[in-house]
């Protein structure tokens, strides 16, 4: 292993000692840390790289939490490149790593004692007719939303082109089973194991008791559109939380498996049922 990126939450509380401990642990190993701008001018260093560097390593550290691991999947899922995430503080089903066990962490990764978690990824893009408007990966879900000024949507959903019903609420969610312990629990959707080969479509606060969530094969096309309405009516696309466009009922928003995966790096012991015990506290008197 000779090129290790870093990506960093820098918003993180305690990030700035964090990095300098993970760098000097790297670099002591004789290992080249490939760092963005914002981190190399935190350490004073001249040289830095770009995202397109950031896809070119051995391995993509991401420091920081769940959001910081979202968004190195789509740095390095393109490019085949396993995620290790740090995490700082925060809850955290993604970041496999505490801060105060990095050493015995970068330890493991040097010997090659971990396994790659493998998640489907998905990808949302938006149509206005024939003309792609905005385009986005995601490793969590693509979300629509009602802007606050507008009135009470109806969103039309298509499976495969096939016309499914209209939603009467704030928004419509494409989850993968990764994003399935994201936003669409707080709405109370079902939780995915991150090996099942399926997408979750829920409706985000519907406005009847009859839409439920409805879990999809992967292979499925989602279509979600807009329908005009007497008033103005617009909404939001955003993906992973991270990356979002209006949407306007001119548009089409199509939801896909996307073609690669994201590739996380675990290390042996660590489970995702064990994940949900704690991070969800199943089974627990509070």
């Amino acid at each position: 292993m000779d090129r290790v990126g870093l990506l960093v939450a820098l918003h993180k509380a305690g990030v700035n000692e964090a990095i300098k401990q993970l760098v000097a642990l790297l670099e002591s190993s004789g290992v080249e840390v490939v760092m963005p701008k914002e981190v190399a001018d935190l350490l004073g260093r001249p040289n830095f790289a770009s995202v397109e560097d950031l896809g070119k390593v051995d391995v993509l550290i991401a420091l920081g939490g769940d959001g910081c691991v979202l968004s190195a999947a789509r740095i390095a899922a393109p490019n085949n490149v396993p995620i290790l995430g740090i995490r700082i503080g925060g809850f955290g089903f993604l970041a496999e790593v505490e801060l105060e066990h990095v050493e015995e962490a970068l330890k493991k990764l040097f010997a090659k004692d971990f396994w790659l978690d493998e998640r489907t990824m998905l990808q949302a893009e938006l149509w206005h007719s024939d003309t792609l408007v905005w385009s986005a990966a995601g490793l969590n879900d693509a979300v629509t939303l009602k802007s606050p000024t507008s009135p009470l949507p109806v969103w039309e959903v298509f499976v495969n082109d096939e016309f499914l019903a209209r939603y009467p609420a704030d928004g419509v969610a494409v989850a993968t089973p990764t994003g399935s312990t994201a936003y669409t629990l707080s709405a109370g959707g079902p939780v995915l194991a991150p090996d099942v080969d399926a997408f979750l479509l829920m409706p985000m606060y519907a406005h009847t008791l009859t839409l439920r969530p409805l879990v999809l094969p992967s292979k499925a096309k989602v279509t979600i559109q807009l329908l005009p309405q007497r008033r103005p009516v617009e909404g939001e696309v955003s993906v992973d939380g991270q990356l979002s466009h209006q949407v306007l009922p001119t548009h089409r928003l199509v939801i896909f498996k996307a073609p690669t995966k994201a590739k996380i790096v675990r290390f042996h012991g660590s489970s995702f049922y064990e994940r949900l015990r704690q991070k969800l506290r199943w089974g627990e008197r509070q």
